[in-house]
């Protein structure tokens, strides 16, 4: 991954005026239709610039967030950037509370060249909630139009002064021509500030002051830093990725420490050997444990018909939870109760809660079972710091001879040893009492789909046969939950229906309610159109469309790393009779491709043994993550792929 994560180091300089005054546009802001470094654009950030500071009131320290931010709308596409939400926290808690101090917007158009504006009113602003503690203040600017300027200022003022807001440098989907961050904060709080960014920040300044904060007429002294970063490119998110937060350039601040006056220093930084501790003694996590009394009785009969068997005993306690418990779709490292036993009873719980009476059970049958918590794909990749909030997922770790076992009973598909795709983001951290520590998540399962198609060529454009198609790995599962999530006859029937142009007599679903088989698809169809004739010719090409023949890679070129998750295979084999009376002409040559640094290999083969012709394509991807630099040879090695299988095969009549 091409992120850097590192606390910054500043060096003094001189204040800087703002990079821009509210009500001030520029005539060749208006005038502007296009931006050079990103024509395709259909708006442009010209300026982003917030200021973090604190106020006292009462002595008690307030973060107050001002911002303001210029949007220039180049086509009709953009104007969707005139609607804004701007989130604020507003708990019970008002201590903890943001409430916005001023907010002001206005549209600014050049008509028949003069600069016209067209400011919002109060009434204009609206607050919604999004959820129990988050709401948005929303508005929509009037009068849009291409070549329109869109601005608007802020002053929120939070309780939370603890947490400073992350600072975001690049937006989703359109570029940023300039984004600046100043931040003054008093001595009394130490903050870590870590820049995550491949893009190196084009400003980076600290100044030292002084100031009247908390002390009457004492001036105490302060820290005030600048930021900023130019021409950011848009944000988007491509094919296999994990998030896009994890290619966001931005920044984060971590409370490390408070030294107010007259008072002891407060460390808030946390290690990892005390984060385990807490989790271990919280009520919603390690003491759950304790608390799943039914786990003795159901371990007793588990063991009775298990006795010399370690791995099977394994495998029929995850299914006992897997098979009992439904996961409500909400993830969490902690539980929602502090009673795993009224969880149980209830048949139902969170992840959390669904994997910690697993573990329970696990250790009743002797295993050394201990949660294992991570932070799930969409969640976002974990950095080295010390934050528990970064966390969103628990799940079962066993350590067996000598190897870690990974178990989530949250899904009824999920063969043992199989995790979901969404918690495979490379590592997470075991949580037991001594020897606490990052542990890899593996990504060695392969996902694997084989084809295979036996066909006679009939007369009338027709090819008569049968297609099976296999799945292994999380292949399997996604096929699985396709065809339970509609029922095997709805699966049928619409797999019919988009197959409407060829005579399908039958198809088999096979294995799909035993995690232990292969699932299978098995279609017998006479295929209409499936070749085309010219004069004494039959022209086919042999991958039938059940074989790769899109380019997944369409840009040209690629900023972030190509993310599989898990190493991907696909097969497809074929075999057609040749119809007595033809004889080959042309046809396919073998090909073999293989990806730098042993990340893949495509082999192509074709043989021909009396009447019969068989073709064999196999692609296999070795690699889970390939760096953006190895994305050119990646998008070749597919393209070439594609080329070889819409060759096609030429019969001639004898």
């Amino acid at each position: 991954m091409s992120i850097a994560c590192a606390l910054l180091v500043f060096t003094a300089n001189a204040q800087t005026p703002a990079p821009i005054t509210f009500g001030q546009v520029d005539l060749k802001d208006l005038e502007m239709t296009s931006y050079s470094k990103d024509t395709a654009a259909v708006a442009v950030v010209l300026a982003d610039y917030g200021d973090y500071f604190y106020n006292f009131q009462d002595n008690v320290p307030r973060a107050i967030y001002r911002r303001h931010v210029r949007i220039k709308i180049l086509k009709k596409e953009g104007f969707k950037y005139a609607n804004i939400k701007i989130p604020f926290y507003f708990p019970n808690d008002n201590t903890k509370a943001e409430a916005f101090n001023k907010i002001e917007a206005t549209t600014w158009n050049l008509e028949k060249g003069d600069i016209v504006s067209y400011s919002l009113t109060p009434k204009d602003f609206f607050e919604n909630k999004e959820s129990k503690d988050v709401y948005y203040k929303t508005f929509t600017f009037p009068k849009v139009q291409e070549g329109s300027v869109l601005e608007y200022t802020y002053e929120l003022t939070s309780g939370m002064w603890y947490e400073l807001r992350t600072w975001e440098f690049q937006k989703n989907d359109i570029p940023t021509i300039w984004s600046e961050l100043r931040a003054e904060i008093p001595a009394y709080f130490i903050f870590n500030i870590t820049l995550h960014s491949s893009i190196p920040l084009k400003v980076q300044e600290t100044k030292d002051g002084e100031n009247n904060f908390l002390r009457g007429s004492i001036r105490d002294p302060y820290l005030s830093y600048r930021f900023a970063m130019e021409h950011l490119p848009a944000l988007k998110t491509e094919p296999f990725i994990t998030t896009l937060e994890d290619y966001r350039s931005k920044l984060d601040f971590e409370l490390s420490a408070t030294n107010f006056p007259d008072q002891s220093r407060v460390d808030y930084s946390k290690t990892w050997e005390s984060l385990n501790e807490t989790l271990l003694t919280n009520d919603y996590f390690g003491k759950q444990i304790k608390k799943f009394d039914e786990a003795e009785k159901l371990a007793l009969n588990l063991k009775a018909q298990y006795k010399n068997d370690t791995l099977a005993l394994l495998k029929a306690a995850y299914k006992l939870v897997q098979s009992t418990m439904q996961w409500n779709e909400q993830e969490g490292v902690f539980t929602t109760i502090t009673n795993l036993d009224k969880t149980y009873e209830k048949r139902t719980g969170n992840a959390a809660e669904i994997n910690l009476i697993l573990i329970r059970l696990l250790r009743e049958c002797g295993f050394d079972a201990n949660p294992f918590i991570l932070s799930t794909r969409d969640n976002g990749q974990l950095s080295d710091l010390v934050l528990l909030n970064r966390f969103n997922y628990t799940i079962a770790h066993v350590a067996l001879n000598g190897k870690d076992i990974f178990l989530d009973a949250t899904s009824k598909l999920m063969p043992m040893g199989l995790l979901p795709l969404n918690c495979m983001n490379e590592r997470g951290r075991l949580v037991v009492r001594k020897n606490s520590r990052w542990v890899k998540i593996p990504a060695n399962i392969t996902s694997r789909k084989v084809t295979l198609v036996t066909m006679s060529i009939l007369p009338n454009q027709q090819l008569k046969g049968e297609i099976n198609v296999s799945f292994a790995g999380h292949d399997a599962v996604s096929f699985r939950k396709k065809v339970l999530t509609k029922g095997e006859a709805s699966y049928s029937s619409e797999y019919k229906k988009s197959h409407s142009e060829h005579n399908i007599e039958s198809i088999s679903l096979l294995n799909i309610d035993s995690l232990d088989n292969v699932p299978q698809l098995q279609v017998k169809a006479t295929l209409n159109e499936a070749y085309s004739e010219l004069g004494d010719r039959i022209y086919f090409t042999p991958t039938l469309g059940l074989a790769i023949d899109e380019q997944p890679f369409k840009s040209l070129t690629r900023a972030y790393p190509i993310d599989y998750t898990v190493p991907q295979e696909e097969t497809y084999s074929a075999q057609f009779i040749i119809p007595e009376g033809y004889a080959i002409e042309e046809m396919p040559k073998n090909d073999a491709i293989a990806l730098p640094k042993q990340g893949g290999r495509f082999d192509f083969r074709v043989e021909v043994l009396d009447n019969l012709i068989k073709i064999q394509s196999k692609i296999n991807l070795k690699k889970v993550v390939y760096m953006s630099d190895e994305y050119p040879f990646l998008r070749e090695f597919f393209n070439r792929i594609i080329a070889k299988h819409t060759e096609q095969i030429v019969l001639k009549k004898k």
